[in-house]
């Protein structure tokens, strides 16, 4: 991905570009080119935009506040404009344990066919932890569509930014084919195309990593294993876009899948399915088709709910279920419910897996913290009494999965439960 960016002089980060970029404060004068070094990803740039003592980096510009701010150290970071080649999702990510402002607010605008749009609200992910395997905090993927340019402003009450800051511009279509070049002489890797083993009883149609385009060559080999299921937590993404198409669920997919792994520094992807606002359900982490008790997969351990990993497995709604915009992206207005589309999938994902585990979908399970702090306030070793449907803020300090889907869980459990009656 070679991006050429007029960015007001901010060093690249780590993941960084293939050719040199020209710099400018987005007033028309040029500063010096910045050498770049050589990609980690050909997916990916990042830009950093402060340093390790959270100090800007570079010509990142800053100012106070308006005089009406709360508090007199608020400030105001911005990027200015970067245009260049296409990407269809930001991320933003700083120093795994870095101190963040918790009345910290990002927007973005993106340019797209030759014109700029709106300001958006960008979701932090603040309360949405950090996951054990991951390297770096961050924001979820946040959806572009194609677009060629984006410009992002910080609001910090306390006028700081995390350490490390970075900005990433994710391209999945930069991904190389993967079912061709994937090796499959190692036992311990399975190939991106593979087709599940069996055609499991009570198991809905479920799309396979190859079909959202997954790189297998980021990916950690092998499976990760855990010894069982106890509960599913129900997630939202938060990617920035309820409106999406049918045809645009893979490339969001995808977006998830390298912020995690090639900005964040997961292993894979963090859930296990996601189910699109179409009914599709999708395989998220590898192997979660196949799990099941009594087989060498008994159970994969996910990345998706701080210290809560172990003995659960994850769904996540693809869109934003929080009313009124207040985790960001597309407005989301006062009532953003899932679709029957999406509610009726989640159903059978659930009926399918709590099936094969013999969970009982209106009973409740302990689950026991690993720890972790930030917003898994559970000190290890904690044991929880939780739903066997449950949702992700009833284990960390989080909004996820949203109001409005969080509402529907009870009939989900009942729903579940007559599938299951009915088999």
């Amino acid at each position: 991905m070679q991006f050429r960016k007029t960015i007001p002089a901010i060093a690249l980060g780590v993941v960084s570009l293939t050719v040199p970029i020209a710099a400018s404060a987005g007033t028309g004068s040029s500063s010096p080119t910045i050498e770049a070094t050589t990609a980690d990803s050909p997916q990916v740039e990042s830009a950093t935009l402060t340093d390790n003592n959270g100090k800007p980096s570079g010509s990142l510009s800053v100012k106070a506040a308006p005089k009406a701010a709360a508090a007199q150290s608020e400030k105001v970071f911005s990027t200015g404009a970067m245009t260049g080649e296409e990407f269809s999702s930001i991320g933003l990510s700083w120093k795994k344990g870095s101190a963040v402002d918790s009345g910290l607010t990002a927007e973005t605008r993106i340019h797209r066919d030759g014109a700029w749009g709106p300001w958006q609200n960008v979701p932090l992910g603040l309360d949405d932890g950090v996951a054990e395997e991951a390297k770096r905090a961050g924001a979820p993927a946040f959806y572009t569509d194609d677009a060629d340019g984006a410009q992002v402003r910080f609001t910090s009450p306390k006028g700081s930014l995390p350490q490390d800051l970075r900005l990433s511009f994710i391209d999945p279509a930069k991904s190389p084919a993967t079912s061709s070049s994937t090796s499959t002489s190692s036992s311990d890797r399975e190939p991106s195309d593979r087709e599940p083993r069996t055609t499991q009883a009570g198991q809905p149609e479920v799309k396979l990593r190859k079909d959202w385009g997954a790189d297998e060559s980021l990916a950690d080999p092998g499976y990760k294993t855990q010894p069982s299921i106890k509960a599913a937590l129900v997630h939202h993404t938060v990617t920035g876009n309820n409106s999406y198409t049918q045809e645009q669920v893979p490339q969001i997919i995808n977006g998830i899948y390298i912020q995690h792994i090639t900005v964040l520094g997961y292993g894979d992807f963090p859930y296990h399915f996601v189910v699109d606002r179409f009914g599709g359900i999708w395989e998220g982490r590898k192997g979660s088709i196949e799990m099941r008790p009594g087989t060498e997969i008994p159970g994969i351990l996910g990345g998706h709910a701080s210290g809560f990993n172990t003995n659960t497995f994850g769904v996540a709604m693809l869109g934003n279920f929080e009313p009124n915009n207040s985790e960001g992206g597309e407005d989301t207005g006062p009532d953003p419910k899932p679709t029957e589309a999406m509610t009726t999938s989640l159903a059978d994902l659930l009926a399918w897996k709590a099936g094969q585990y013999e969970l009982a979908p209106e009973g409740s399970t302990q689950l026991v913290s690993a720890g972790g702090g930030g917003t898994n306030p559970h000190p290890t070793g904690t044991v929880l009494d939780v739903p066997v449907i449950s949702a992700h803020k009833d284990v960390n300090v989080t909004a996820c999965p949203g109001a409005k889907l969080y509402e529907t869980l009870p009939d989900l459990r009942k729903q579940v439960a007559d599938r299951l009656g009915a088999g």
